[in-house]
């Protein structure tokens, strides 16, 4: 089996997991409200669409400046998602679910079968736009929502730097983007 195949199958399993985790006995100081590990549950989903359909692009015949921006997004996506998983680890979530994460899983999938099907400067195209448009709506559920329902300091911290991240990833994709029209 093709590394690329055995990426793609481990992250599929990856997307549709519902991540638990074993609580420990010991409490916390800084525990999130049911809606925090909601919203968190939401990013993860995020974060694994971003990073699944990173892995399709990059094993795409397409600009090398594509490639680039899609395994930046496979590496930062990957790490947002491992900040998740050890911040619900260490505050001993029993599981990471609720939110908009059932509603934007089953998105994420029909979007990475629609660009999955797609070849070449149509695929890099479609990816970048995809990018862009998800970008800004991942800028405005942080806005208008998460850092609304963010009550604990840690969860409030977490969402600031993940929406500097989400900008910087804004601002490349425009960039890219530009750059394909021209």
């Amino acid at each position: 089996m093709k590394l690329s195949k055995l990426i793609l199958a481990s992250a599929s399993m990856l997307l549709t997991a519902n991540l638990s985790f074993a609580a420990d006995a010991t409490t916390s100081h800084d525990k999130l409200t049911a809606a925090e590990v909601g919203d968190l549950a939401t990013v993860a989903v995020i974060d694994k669409s971003e990073i699944l359909i990173g892995v399709v692009a990059s094993n795409k015949k397409i600009s090398s400046d594509v490639i680039d921006f899609a395994n930046m997004m496979i590496t930062q996506h990957g790490n947002n998602l491992t900040q998740i998983l050890e911040m619900v680890n260490n505050l001993h979530v029993p599981a990471l679910q609720g939110g908009d994460s059932d509603k934007l899983a089953t998105g994420g999938k029909k979007a990475l079968m629609t660009l999955g099907a797609l070849q070449g400067d149509q695929f890099a195209t479609a990816y970048v736009n995809a990018m862009v448009t998800g970008h800004q709506a991942a800028l405005d559920l942080i806005d208008q929502h998460l850092m609304k329902n963010a009550k604990s300091e840690t969860m409030k911290n977490f969402l600031t730097a993940t929406r500097t991240v989400v900008a910087q990833h804004l601002e490349d994709a425009k960039k890219l983007q530009d750059k394909m029209q021209h």
